[in-house]
């Protein structure tokens, strides 16, 4: 099944193994996923059912579903959450596992390194981070982030000795 061969629109955006393909119409959403499926199986591989799926996604999908007061079907790609709206925001599994990683980050380096040394990794790490994530309508979670992380950095530098050596200001 090729582009040309196709009716209504079709785009496919990939990243390394992970890919979504867009389909105007649903049958031939259909027959692309039989294709891929027998074109797979001929190289002894499988299409992961539990994450792949054919749903409805677009500006109609979601007038219609806020009209009956109903929610769109979401999907996860590249640490995002994808779904009809005016606004984006960070996939709240990665946002977890970012939070986790920062804060074993955190508690490791405390004591290794100079704090002015520690601060400066710190505010490259937060730049990488608002690099990746930091697209139109996903403020919100840039600010979340942001905030959680300040307050890690405040809890481990205060756990460096017994007093604690530093407030907010």
């Amino acid at each position: 099944m090729v582009k040309v061969q196709l009716k209504g629109f079709a785009q496919l955006v990939r990243y390394t193994d992970d890919f979504v393909v867009c389909f105007q119409s649903e049958r031939e959403a259909k027959e692309f996923g039989e294709v891929l499926g027998q074109r797979l199986g001929k190289f002894g591989l499988k299409i992961a059912k539990g994450r792949s799926r054919i749903i409805e996604f677009g500006c109609r999908v979601w007038q219609r579903a806020e009209r009956g007061g109903k929610k769109v079907v979401t999907f996860d790609f590249l640490g995002f959450t994808h779904y009809c709206d005016r606004t984006r925001k960070t996939a709240r599994k990665k946002f977890i596992q970012k939070m986790k990683e920062m804060n074993q980050w955190l508690k490791k380096v405390r004591n290794l390194v100079e704090l002015k040394e520690w601060w400066q990794v710190l505010r490259l790490k937060m730049f990488g981070h608002y690099r990746y994530y930091g697209i139109s309508g996903n403020m919100p979670s840039m600010k979340v982030f942001y905030t959680k992380v300040l307050r890690l950095a405040h809890k481990w530098i205060n756990r460096r000795s017994q007093r604690k050596s530093y407030n907010w200001e």
